[in-house]
């Protein structure tokens, strides 16, 4: 684990002294290391050496290592995020009444609970009962970008890990070790898109589709703030092919619009910025009000959410086109 200490800490604090929360929410941005850490609590928990982390050499550490734990069940959603009551859920209930196979805990992992947004609702009213009442030998780890997608009933009964950012210093040093071929200024370049998420900046240097929905999204950046309709129609364009790709760049253009807002209002504090893009985000800050930059984030997520209701893509980024375009005006 890079950064985080805190959470590693309390994990470590919770197993020592035998009383592992047994009912876990995870959030924070994409890229942060949720799953990992859901992961690395779920070996914790399990490890035979029972010394508050992963010992990495008993039979249960090995085994989970290489994701082949029977005792540690991750839950799977379907191909556009959204887990089936009936084939996803409903399970986990009926098998939690089963003792686990090799440890003193059956850990089930769910993670990326926001994307479910069709059944988001229904899958926590189902797991309620379990998380309120778990069977002694039973751990509930889920994960998503946000607390505020949790029912207050689930929030009240479980444990919240917000994960963070880490500095650019220590994730251009992550980089520098994980990727020792890298020239600098490739691990600089970097850094800037994915800031302290050392998640998107592995992605970037892997050159995976983070590096091209950042510049997709730096595109749209700059036609916003041009306030010419017909460039943020071509930069529209060029999401236009992919649900999933043009749902990501706007994800991180939305990113670039609040830190727009945070650059407005005279934030100084580094760790606060999170978007691909600063000098598109300082830039935009000069034509829009800190109001301006929360509206822009308000539409780009409403839009967003009509991707995920599976509208009419073409449909949706020319509502997005006509919206953002009349904002800055």
């Amino acid at each position: 684990m890079v950064g985080n200490a805190h959470i590693v800490g309390l994990i470590r604090k919770m197993i020592t002294k035998n009383k592992e929360q047994r009912s876990i929410m995870i959030h924070g941005e994409t890229g942060l290391g949720k799953k990992h850490l859901a992961h690395y609590i779920a070996a914790a928990y399990l490890c035979e050496e029972h010394n508050g982390e992963p010992c990495g050499k008993c039979k249960s550490c090995l085994m989970a290592m290489h994701e082949a734990h029977p005792d540690i069940i991750n839950v799977q959603a379907n191909a556009n995020g959204n887990y089936i009551i009936d084939e996803s859920i409903r399970p986990i209930v009926s098998d939690s009444v089963v003792m686990p196979n090799e440890s003193r805990y059956k850990v089930y992992i769910i993670p990326d609970l926001d994307r479910s947004v069709n059944t988001v609702t229904a899958v926590q009213n189902i797991l309620l009962k379990l998380i309120e009442e778990p069977p002694e030998h039973v751990v509930v780890i889920m994960t998503a970008r946000s607390k505020e997608i949790f029912l207050p009933t689930i929030i009240s009964r479980t444990l919240s890990l917000a994960v963070t950012s880490v500095t650019e210093q220590e994730c251009l040093e992550y980089l520098r070790g994980a990727f020792p071929d890298k020239t600098e200024q490739e691990l600089a370049l970097a850094v800037s898109a994915g800031r302290g998420n050392i998640g998107r900046c592995t992605a970037f240097v892997q050159g995976s589709g983070f590096a091209d929905n950042a510049e997709k999204a730096r595109a749209l950046c700059d036609a916003v703030t041009s306030g010419d309709e017909y460039l943020l129609l071509r930069a529209m364009a060029g999401i236009s092919s992919n649900k999933q790709n043009a749902r990501a760049a706007l994800e991180l253009l939305s990113e670039i619009c609040a830190d727009a807002s945070l650059f407005h209002v005279g934030q100084t504090d580094t760790t606060a910025f999170v978007s691909c893009y600063e000098q598109g985000a300082r830039k935009l800050a000069e034509v829009i009000s800190a109001q301006g930059g929360v509206q822009l984030y308000d539409i780009l997520c409403e839009h967003i959410n009509r991707i995920d209701a599976n509208c009419n893509l073409a449909l949706t980024l020319n509502s997005l086109a006509a919206r953002l375009s009349q904002a800055v005006k």
